[in-house]
């Protein structure tokens, strides 16, 4: 839109937060930035993404969390130095668990692809709970609000007044 959004600003700082929350232990500080940066690249395509699908998250909450968080997951898989990332996993006073568990970048494989099967298995968990959850209030007829109070908007029907002052 070619001027500044503050809302997407701040979803962006969030998003490199978020994108580095997975790795803040075990990766060196060129490689968190460089994580936490191209965490922000991440939000913005999610967030065009989901409203080029026409998903409603008007907070841009799947962007930043969802798809930060996932990729976060993955950069440690790449990132993760082999000094840091494997350390106490065998219970002995800090050993190391071994080069195999290092990132991509410093010739493990073992530790990607433990991180790309722990993201698919917790999407998988995330969908199937989800779609419990949706379908039993689709059911009970409390999953959306009448049209009426859609119209109306939720700030004024549920809340009494207008968030904006249009």
């Amino acid at each position: 839109s070619k001027t500044y959004d503050v809302g997407m600003m701040c979803n962006g700082i969030l998003a490199g937060l978020v994108s580095i929350t997975a790795g803040c232990a075990c990766m060196l500080p060129w490689a968190a930035f460089l994580t936490g940066f191209i965490g922000a690249f991440v939000y913005y395509g999610a967030s065009k993404l989901m409203l080029k699908l026409k998903i409603d998250d008007p907070l841009d909450a799947f962007a930043v969390h969802g798809a930060c968080g996932f990729w976060g997951v993955l950069a440690v898989g790449v990132f993760g130095h082999p000094e840091f990332v494997g350390f106490g996993w065998d219970g002995e006073n800090g050993d190391v668990a071994g080069d195999e568990y290092a990132g991509f970048l410093y010739g493990g494989s073992t530790l990607f692809g433990a991180q790309l099967v722990a993201l698919i298995i917790e999407i998988a968990w995330v969908a199937s709970l989800s779609t419990a959850m949706f379908f039993a209030l689709k059911m009970s007829g409390i999953l959306r609000v009448s049209e009426e109070v859609e119209m109306a908007g939720m700030d004024v029907s549920k809340h009494g007044g207008s968030a904006y002052n249009h």
